[in-house]
């Protein structure tokens, strides 16, 4: 069968293309997806568009790994899902896909609009960096960046009872978490972040600090908003060199005072699938996230950018790329 999908066929170049996906060599342990939506994560995708990300990257590739769709065929063995079923999955932007079974994060309520759903994903990301941290009720946590990783990190902060500053350099984005219920706002390029932290915190600091933009300069500087005994998560991917005196960074992580302890939270550095030894999975995560979605505990809206086709998906990578102060969350709909 023929079907499309979004590739990043050379350096800021996207296109829609199709290719061929063979039914009859479904495995017995896979399923074939229709997919509804699929929701573009800006960072990681504008970098693989823009060459930054090739470590793993090569054009021509595929873009995305954020989708919901409708299982449309199963293999012999697969058990837990059924054709029509409608599952999150971390596939490409494509019309179809073959997924093995195994990469199902989960299934959509049949109450709940797959459009809000697809955002599972992005907040599966947010997720690791609360998973990774030792936040309690009452820290303050500052998560530095509001693009969708970070505004949704600072949400599911707000969530466990913490005291959540949002730091961005781009003040559209700060006015978003406002609009998201975080109260403690620091527009980055009006004051100093540092010092906005520190009189937030009364000269204590942050007990949590997340560093969700990648930035290399950022993380850096995150030590420097962390309280004694604080964390500095890492839920950003840094990519490409970034020269710097790094002594400060490793002293605060040495010395007794202030005793800083960096983290690392990718992704995927959590088991996909439920271990009895193990209290948190992917799949775990996802159904904590599905529950909320559903509750409306997220605030999704002020983040919703747009709903755009495929056909438009190269327009779209261009605006998320030339204009971050209004280009924040795209999905792309596949439904006719």
């Amino acid at each position: 069968m023929k079907a499309r999908a979004v590739y990043a066929v050379e350096k800021d170049r996207v296109e829609l293309r199709e290719y061929d996906i063979d039914e009859g060599a479904l495995g017995p342990d896979q399923v074939l997806t229709m997919t509804l939506y699929s929701i573009i994560s800006p960072g990681t995708e504008l970098d693989c568009v823009s060459g930054r990300e090739s470590s793993w990257f090569h054009f021509p590739q595929q873009l995305g790994y954020c989708s919901v769709g409708a299982i449309v065929a199963a293999g012999n063995d697969v058990a837990d899902y059924s054709v029509g079923d409608i599952v999150l999955t971390p596939m490409p932007h494509a019309s179809h896909s073959v997924a093995d079974v195994g990469m199902v994060r989960a299934a959509v309520p049949d109450s709940l609009d797959p459009r809000w759903a697809v955002w599972t994903h992005i907040a599966l990301i947010s997720m690791v960096a609360l998973r990774a941290s030792s936040a309690e009720l009452g820290d303050h946590v500052a998560v530095l960046g509001q693009g969708l990783i970070g505004n949704l990190a600072a949400q599911l902060f707000k969530a466990q009872g913490c005291r959540v500053i949002a730091i961005d350099r781009i003040r559209e984005r700060v006015k978003i978490a406002g609009k998201c219920g975080i109260e403690l706002l620091v527009d980055a390029c009006a004051e100093d972040s540092t010092a906005a932290v520190k009189k937030i915190t009364q000269d204590r600091g942050a007990e949590v600090v997340v560093e969700a933009t990648g930035s290399a300069a950022a993380a850096l500087q995150a030590p420097e908003m962390a309280a004694q005994n604080g964390e500095v998560i890492l839920l950003g991917t840094p990519r490409g060199s970034y020269e710097a005196d790094v002594a400060p960074l490793l002293r605060a992580v040495h010395r007794a005072s202030p005793n800083i302890t960096l983290k690392g939270a990718h992704g995927g550095s959590l088991p996909a699938a439920r271990d009895q030894f193990v209290k948190h999975s992917g799949e775990r995560n996802a159904e904590i996230i599905l529950g909320m979605i559903q509750r409306r505990e997220f605030a999704l809206e002020p983040l919703l950018s747009g709903v755009a086709k495929p056909e438009d998906a190269p327009e779209v990578y261009r605006e998320l790329r030339d204009h971050p102060e209004r280009a924040l969350g795209y999905i792309l709909d596949w439904t006719d």
